[in-house]
């Protein structure tokens, strides 16, 4: 695909340099609507279509698509969201149907179902002031609640994946953190674009691991961008250890970084004697960091062995059957001291790792050869590639205990939970969960709540 036949938005992406605006009363509908017609013209030229036969589209839009129904609820509407709807282009009729608009979202909502006053209600929320604006990708309607949410007190956004989402994020006023402005959100989707995690295609070209596409959008388990971003933070992170030892050390420097070609964490050879996939993220990311000198990478955490035998020793899954051919194990990157070897428990249904995984199931014909018990630490995350919202490049940390708590009620529900320990979306940690810390939770931007959190996050925390 030529990325130069679309339009610049560089200057326009949301980052730590370029925040979105907070002198506004509004939306900023500009750079909202940019971002979104970006994205319809990248599913457009991507799906084979020349660029000038787009031209004239721009004036597709939600008021000159819907007419006089759009027209009669402009009064209810923010001056700045009706300005977004009055430039933000209707993806183009290709055949039968129109292009999805994104990988979670098929694109703006009709105009009876623009306003969720049902959900409003609910929430104790004022009249006419949550926006279902983006409707799902994933087969759900209007009616299931889900979709993407725009707020226009806050004139912040979030997407609503499953209906325990309204958990998570509501009222507004007490998860003001999970609401962030449009712009943000769509710079998050065009980022993941630009990172190779969602790709699009030709709907008729086959997608990498045999995914279901949802139009020309692919959701792919992993990208060598990812990999290489994984690769840069663990550089940081050793010299920031480095730097540190070196300031105990008598001589006041250290020789772990003196070799004009350091060794890698661990060779191929010793991958292909644990029985690494090849390709997968651990492998690519195992085999291309440095191997520093010193030992620990955290408290009571170990380096990978860099020998074959003592590295297949901690891989129970890499070298059992795989009745799913799309199966990617988990491999323990970072294991417990020996001296204090410790093991978590990974029966069953509450395992971390997907269902392919699960030790002592009753629907895995390889069930009796899967541990029940795995030495404590950092895991790549397993993963089903040919399913939606898998993340190879995830990890999940093993405690080898569960957390403890106390029980709180919620409604009819008993809701199990840790003071002090949250995930990223302020929920707590579940009462007896070994593998919770440093996870998502509910995903403002998109996604599943089961969807593990990136290596790289771990590194850079």
């Amino acid at each position: 695909m030529d990325v130069s036949q679309l339009p610049s938005v560089s200057g326009l992406l949301v980052t730590a340099d370029n925040p979105a605006r907070t002198d506004l009363l509004g939306m900023d509908h500009a750079r909202c609507a940019a971002l979104h017609n970006y994205l319809v013209h990248y599913a457009w030229i991507a799906e084979g279509h020349p660029p000038a036969s787009l031209h004239g589209n721009s004036n597709n839009t939600f008021f000159t698509a819907y007419g006089a129904a759009a027209e009669a609820l402009r009064p209810r509407l923010d001056p700045s969201l009706a300005a977004f709807l009055d430039t933000a282009m209707l993806p183009p009729i290709d055949g039968p149907d129109p292009a999805p608009f994104f990988f979670w979202a098929s694109g703006l909502t009709e105009p009876d179902v623009l306003f969720a006053n049902q959900e409003a209600d609910l929430f104790d929320e004022p009249v006419d002031s949550l926006v279902f604006l983006y409707l799902p990708n994933t087969g759900q309607g209007a009616e299931s609640g889900v979709g993407l949410f725009y707020h226009q007190g806050c004139h912040h956004a979030a997407v609503f994946k499953h209906m325990d989402d309204y958990d998570f994020a509501m009222p507004v006023a007490a998860h003001p953190e999970l609401w962030h402005p449009l712009e943000t959100v769509l710079s998050t989707w065009i980022d993941l674009i630009h990172l190779g995690k969602i790709v699009a295609s030709p709907r008729d070209a086959p997608p990498l691991f045999g995914v279901e596409k949802i139009g020309p959008w692919e959701w792919r388990p992993y990208s060598e961008a990812q990999v290489a971003s994984c690769v840069g933070a663990w550089d940081r992170l050793c010299a920031a250890i480095e730097a540190r030892v070196s300031l105990l050390s008598p001589t006041g420097t250290t020789s772990t970084t003196s070799a004009a070609k350091p060794e890698p964490l661990l060779t191929p050879p010793t991958l292909d004697a644990a029985s690494i996939p090849k390709p997968c993220f651990a492998r690519s990311f195992l085999s291309r960091t440095r191997r520093p000198a010193f030992r620990y990478i955290a408290p009571g955490l170990l380096l990978p062995p860099p020998d074959a035998t003592e590295f297949t020793a901690l891989k129970p899954y890499a070298s059992l059957p795989r009745s799913n051919s799309h199966a990617i194990p988990p491999v323990c990157l970072f294991a417990t001291a020996r001296g204090e070897r410790r093991e978590a428990d990974v029966a069953g249904p509450s395992s971390p790792f997907c269902r392919p995984f699960w030790a002592r199931s009753n629907d895995e014909a390889s069930s009796l050869l899967l541990p029940s018990r795995v030495p404590a630490g950092v895991y790549s995350e397993a993963v089903e590639r040919d399913c939606f919202d898998n993340a190879e490049e995830a990890f999940r940390l093993l405690l080898p205990f569960g957390l403890e708590g106390d029980v709180h009620a919620r409604g009819e529900d008993v809701n199990r939970i840790v003071k002090g320990a949250r995930k990223s979306d302020g929920s707590f940690v579940r009462r007896g969960t070994a593998a919770e810390l440093f996870q998502h939770g509910y995903k403002p931007f998109g996604g599943d709540y089961y969807r593990a959190q990136r290596l790289e996050r771990l590194l850079e925390h």
